[in-house]
């Protein structure tokens, strides 16, 4: 197993095996399987905005300390939002974020919403 994104500057990883264990992941991890986000096309600001073009689905909300992070994460949880904390040693030690997720299957007033409630909580902290 290892990374491609320290080494080659691409995103993702890889994983050798044998056929019954590449077998076994894409039936057991399928989740993982493409589940890295492109890279941003321009510098991550801390705004969800409904028009704007980011260049991918992936917004990161820069929180920075993890544990600030994590308790963001649960607050927006508690409204119903799932926002998972990114943390070390995903990304670098007191580089921790949010992980916004947004999918056409998302209306806007959902997007409002998070909006919303990232002001409320993130200001909180």
């Amino acid at each position: 197993m290892g990374t491609l994104s320290k080494a080659l500057g691409v995103s993702g990883g890889y994983i050798c095996g044998s056929r019954n264990l590449i077998e076994w992941l894409v039936n057991r991890a399928r989740s993982f399987i493409f589940s890295t986000a492109p890279p941003p096309q321009r510098e991550p600001a801390n705004s969800v905005s409904v028009g704007h073009d980011p260049g991918s689905a992936i917004h990161p909300w820069i929180v920075g300390d993890e544990q600030s992070a994590i308790d963001l994460a649960r607050s927006l949880q508690g409204d119903g939002l799932l926002v998972p904390a990114i943390r070390y040693p995903t990304v670098a030690k007191g580089a921790a974020r949010l992980r916004i997720a947004v999918t056409a299957v998302h209306e806007e007033a959902q997007v409002h919403a998070l909006c919303a409630a990232l002001a409320r909580h993130a200001g909180a902290l």
